[in-house]
């Protein structure tokens, strides 16, 4: 197959496959938050969409393959970030809101592509900062500044996040050499089937009876996760975890899409300004990827004896 042929059709699928994630993900925040209004509890809510995407994945992927115990125990260490990073997202959203909590993530990406520079896999140019900030000038164009501002600047929360965050930073960048090993529906599904073993021994036996608004939110947000991730890693596969992670900033705008389809929201300017910043803003980060060993030694930053 010609190689630019190749490459359109990995750049077509990626795309489909970050929609799909960003599709099935982007108004899981608000979702809990509505959740939080009862009497459910963050670890509830970790049981149910845990077990429930474990119970899905398998009829979503339709793939099993041994990948022996070594696999299984890379796998582990990956999917362990994954829970912890669930866990700490549903605790901070216990105490700060959804909005609050989509500003802090929106640095993900910059950290990523940071971790990724200096690890010598990619190198980052005027274009990609460029395009980083545009998108986050963006997102806080979208963002009700007063609702931020009065809405509990909680340290817990905040620190909650902050791990979340470093979670999901070192979650991805782990991801890219995983996804190369194995393929990313069959690391996908471990993923799942690891994590819900997990929840079964450690949490299980201690969130007691759950109420029924509880499984209401618990089934819709596992059913969710097990899409999102299964698309998050296969586009991740192509794309790298910091291409991909700019993409996932379309995932603000895309919750405000979505209101103002289902519940009737009138736009501002700002907003609409806002989201078209963001889409701009994700067409322009593109980084510079090392291909082989030498060219990436030579991206390193010197080292003085």
């Amino acid at each position: 197959m010609d190689a630019q042929l190749k490459k359109k059709m990995n750049s077509t699928h990626a795309a489909a496959w970050t929609v799909l994630a960003l599709l099935a993900a982007s108004v899981e925040p608000i979702v809990v938050k509505m959740g939080y209004r009862g009497t459910v509890t963050p670890y509830q809510l970790l049981v149910i969409k845990t077990i429930v995407a474990a119970l899905l994945i398998f009829p979503l992927t339709r793939r099993f393959e041994w990948i022996g115990w070594k696999g299984v125990a890379k796998v582990m260490s990956v999917s362990v970030l994954l829970l912890l990073n669930n866990l700490f997202s549903l605790m901070a959203l216990k105490s700060i809101s959804a909005v609050l909590y989509l500003t802090l993530v929106t640095t993900n990406p910059a950290i990523i592509a940071l971790v990724n520079s200096t690890a010598g896999k990619e190198k980052l140019n005027l274009k990609f900062w460029s395009g980083f900030l545009l998108c986050f000038a963006g997102i806080l164009l979208t963002l009700d500044i007063r609702n931020i501002a009065g809405s509990g600047m909680e340290p817990v929360g905040i620190s909650l996040v902050l791990v979340a965050m470093a979670c999901t930073v070192i979650y991805r960048t782990r991801m890219d050499k995983l996804t190369a090993e194995y393929a990313p529906m069959t690391v996908s599904l471990y993923v799942f089937w690891i994590n819900a073993v997990m929840i079964f021994f450690f949490f299980v036996p201690w969130v007691g009876p759950i109420p029924s608004e509880g499984w209401k939110i618990g089934v819709w947000i596992g059913f969710a996760a097990a899409i999102a991730n299964l698309a998050f890693l296969s586009a991740l596969h192509i794309m790298g975890s910091t291409r991909i992670s700019i993409f996932n900033l379309l995932q603000r705008p895309l919750v405000i899409i979505s209101a103002s389809v289902i519940l009737r929201e009138m736009l501002t300017v700002l907003q609409i300004a806002g989201i078209v910043m963001v889409i701009a803003g994700t067409r322009l980060a593109k980084v510079e990827k090392l291909r082989n060993k030498e060219e990436a030694e030579k991206n390193l930053p010197d080292e003085k004896h």
